[in-house]
């Protein structure tokens, strides 16, 4: 690939329906679904295949998805959770997002810190804040509240302290419409 002025060159930029392709066709059978939305390209992966996906991703030339850019996790309550996954590509402008489906009873996922370093910290932040473990990560600490805190603030079930002490104002947590709580 050739820079000029440190920038891909117009020619190197590829549009998100043929970054779709490539993707689906180098992860193969790794993924159930690849998609463009808003210009990013998604796919769905398996857990237990999600560092390989990910290792595919980075070093595949045709991908080149070099720069980590975040991971996180959403709290769908009884669907589970989903671990979400962003890298991009320096060389072909392109932004691919994984999702991975794990359960509430099982909640765990593979370290991707291997592949990339940078995830440590995001993967530390998502084991602290929703209870998702990632086996394989070399330092599982928590990065904010205190080694005896209980709980996990970003799961939907959590609730605040500080609205069992002073009620809040609007409907927020689940159970306060119920409760008598304003909407």
């Amino acid at each position: 690939m050739e820079l000029r002025g440190g920038f891909p060159r117009l020619s190197e930029r590829v549009e998100p329906e043929e970054f779709s392709r490539r993707v689906s066709s180098k992860l193969g059978e790794l993924t159930s679904e690849v998609e463009v939305r808003f210009g990013q390209v998604w796919t769905k992966v398996p857990r237990e295949s999600l560092v390989e996906a990910v290792r595919i991703l980075k070093e595949d030339s045709d991908i080149a998805c070099d720069y980590f850019t975040f991971l996180s996790a959403i709290d769908w309550q009884e669907e589970g959770f989903e671990v979400l996954v962003a890298l991009y590509s320096t060389g072909y402008l392109s932004t691919v997002g994984i999702k991975v489906s794990i359960s509430k009873e099982d909640p765990r996922v593979p370290s991707i810190t291997d592949v990339f370093r940078g995830a440590d910290w995001h993967e530390r932040e998502c084991s602290e804040m929703f209870g998702i473990e990632f086996e394989g990560h070399p330092n599982l600490t928590h990065l904010y509240l205190p080694t005896d805190f209980e709980g996990h603030p970003l799961l939907k079930s959590f609730r605040l302290a500080s609205r069992t002490y002073k009620p809040w104002p609007g409907a927020k947590d689940p159970g306060e419409r119920e409760s008598g709580g304003r909407s």
